[in-house]
């Protein structure tokens, strides 16, 4: 990473100009009558604050440039609204956006002058707003200093972030590229999570709808206790009816998804197996300073912080004389640690890596993970009654932040498994949606002061978490520290008989035995390395966007394209190495790192790597791009390279051994 963001650099820094004049062009083009609708010129304002904290343009030239266009193409729009009043409406292009121009028309009634200034914020009406001022006669000096404002103001907002994250790529590539694929990660998921939500909000209204009118309908035909809860709870004519009905859909999800996991737990199904995966790939990712945040994110989840704000707002609510809410609010708590003891001591699952004692000692569920949902998740159903959609928003998001934060940081430290977590997650959906029911019922004549909850509870947790931070997190960095390499285990008559007890093929996450593991090889990198170079091998071209450009050329040869990764238990291969045989075909090596060591000439201990030798042929789909398959043969490929090596100006040695049908290559 280092190296493409010093060419990124390098070349925006000698081309300084171009950039600039992007930046300029994209906030001109922007403020454009209707151009500026669907010119991205935010992202490109905000690509030019990226390279600005990478130090490849001038910080005042950028903002120039940015604040500049954004006044000039206001003006523009200003003056066309000025001078050809009602004629714009049958110009091109705005003849071909009626909607849009009333809709500005209405904005700009509403709010008058400081719709230019709000206006150029939101992506509706910015492009038109500047041109309805004009019309308007609205006058030339105030105007351009609402304008120029405005521009400042918008500059920063885009070139401010652009320029953190840029000092931030930076940084990530001058210590290490494992906080820049982290963060990739968890913006990834981020990303993805806004899509399902947006979608499920889509998709997911008009469902609940049709299922509430079927499910009423039901049971308007007919008597009984069920008919007669179903009708009470879901009925239309009642204003809460929505909310029950998402309450019971987390309710039935919850407890599906929680069976679910607990039987692929009890079984070790496949979801145990990408525990392990998604273990190793977050402990490789581990630096000091994530490890920092994510130790003071564990503090805020845990019992020491969670028990003050429990009784705070508990206090709380029994000096409001919320008798009904406060039994609520202990049950909700108190029920979910009950349950997480009772399943932790029931499966008795370990942990990755052990950390406690007592019933901690225990894996699944995730105490942190039960309690945060539990705590937060009530706390903000209370808080958002009876306020607006927007204010539920938020309470729902900040909620989310704070619980996805300390789920996050169980797995990222080693002290859960993925399905923990999962399971701790869709346990307090459901239990905190079958609370919402229940309180919705029969807890509604109470009114819980909103205000003073919210600051009780926020002032709480500031104040225990400061405390828990201070006091335990030194001790909290040692205990959650990266847990050392395992001893390495000398392996006795590694020649003779030991070669068996390794592992005979690779293994995925499905458990299945895949390609096998049919070379060891006792040596240290560096020898390998040498010893692979002298018989006509190299390290295969690294995955960057123009090596994968090529995977859509027909005509690729197959010696240019990167080498897909493989995986044994949830790790990639170390060390990998190819020769081309032509253009369609050639050999790879992979190697991953034993834990055990051999003594092969009475000269110490060597490194022992277990690896791979295959065929991979290029196939080319109806002449259209370039696609790589591993063929089947896995005997061929070790002969070839024994005899490679073996040829090769500076021999080593090697020895054929059998295993089944399967030969495998020893070699020393």
């Amino acid at each position: 990473m280092e190296s493409h963001l010093q060419a990124l650099t390098g070349y925006f820094s000698a081309h300084s100009g171009l950039a600039l004049g992007a930046v300029f062009a994209a906030a001109l083009l922007e403020a454009l009558a209707v151009i500026g609708t669907v010119v991205p010129g935010s992202t490109i304002v905000f690509i030019g604050g990226v390279l600005v904290g990478l130090r490849a343009l001038d910080a005042g030239g950028a903002a120039a440039a940015a604040v500049s266009g954004a006044v000039l193409g206001d003006g523009i729009s200003f003056w066309l609204g000025r001078h050809h009043h009602e004629r714009l409406r049958a110009m091109w292009p705005l003849r071909a956006h009626p909607a849009l121009f009333e809709r500005g028309q209405a904005y700009f009634a509403l709010h008058g002058g400081k719709s230019v200034f709000l206006g150029r914020f939101l992506g509706p009406v910015r492009a038109i707003v500047p041109v309805i001022a004009g019309m308007s006669e609205m006058p030339v000096a105030r105007f351009y200093a609402v304008n120029v404002l405005s521009a400042f103001a918008w500059a920063g907002a885009h070139l401010l972030p652009g320029m953190l994250f840029g000092a931030s790529l930076q940084l990530a590539g001058a210590i290490s590229s494992r906080l820049l694929i982290l963060l990739a990660i968890v913006l990834a998921a981020a990303w993805l999570l806004s899509v399902l939500v947006r979608w499920a909000y889509r998709r997911g209204g008009p469902l609940l709808a049709y299922l509430r009118r079927r499910l009423v309908g039901w049971a308007g035909a007919r008597v009984g206790v069920v008919p007669r809860v179903a009708r009470s709870l879901f009925d239309p004519a009642r204003p809460e009816s929505a909310g029950l009905l998402v309450a019971a859909a987390l309710l039935v999800g919850g407890v599906w998804l929680f069976l679910g996991i607990l039987q692929d737990v009890v079984a070790n199904d496949p979801l145990v197996r990408l525990d392990r995966l998604v273990f190793a790939s977050l402990q490789g990712l581990r630096t000091a300073w994530v490890d920092d945040a994510m130790v003071t994110a564990t503090e805020l989840g845990s019992v020491a912080v969670a028990l003050p704000v429990i009784a705070a707002v508990a206090l709380l609510l029994a000096l409001a004389r919320c008798w009904r809410t406060l039994a609520y609010w202990l049950t909700a708590v108190g029920v979910a640690q009950a349950l997480v003891w009772a399943l932790k001591l029931t499966v008795e699952r370990a942990r990755p890596t052990a950390l406690y004692r007592g019933v901690e000692q225990f894996s699944f569920p995730s105490g942190h993970a039960a309690s945060s949902i539990v705590l937060y998740g009530f706390l903000a159903f209370l808080l958002a009654r009876g306020r607006s959609a927007r204010g539920r928003v938020v309470l729902t998001l900040a909620a989310a932040l704070a619980i996805g934060l300390v789920s996050f940081s169980r797995l990222y430290l080693g002290a859960h498994w993925l399905s923990d977590v999962l399971a701790s997650l869709s346990l307090g959906t459901a239990w905190v949606a079958l609370l919402a029911i229940a309180y919705t019922r029969h807890g509604h004549g109470e009114r819980v002061p909103p205000r003073a909850l919210l600051f009780t509870a926020l002032g709480t947790l500031a104040v225990a978490g400061v405390l828990q931070v201070a006091g335990h997190h030194r001790a909290d960095l040692a205990r959650y520290a990266r847990a050392a390499p395992a001893p390495a285990v000398l392996l006795p008559d590694w020649r003779g008989a030991g070669w068996q007890r390794l592992p005979a093929h690779r293994t995925e996450i499905d458990g299945e035995a895949d390609e096998p593991l049919a070379l060891q090889w006792a040596a240290p990198a560096e020898r390998i390395k040498a010893a692979l170079a002298a018989a006509g091998w190299r390290v295969p071209a690294p995955w960057a966007s123009r090596a994968a450009l090529l995977w859509l050329l027909p005509s690729t040869p197959i010696g240019e394209l990167p080498v897909l990764a493989k995986f044994q238990h949830g790790e990639p291969p170390r060390l990998t190495f190819e020769r081309a045989l032509d253009d369609r075909h050639r050999l790879v090596v992979r190697l991953w790192a034993s834990a055990d060591r051999v003594d092969v000439a009475g000269g110490g201990p060597s490194p022992l790597w277990l690896g791979m030798v295959t065929f991979e042929r290029a196939e080319r789909p109806a002449g259209l791009f370039t696609l790589v398959a591993t063929e089947a043969d896995y005997a061929a490929p070790v002969a070839r390279l024994a005899q490679a090596l073996a040829a090769a100006p500076s021999a080593v040695p090697v020895a054929l051994r059998q295993r089944g049908d399967q030969p495998v290559l020893l070699v020393w």
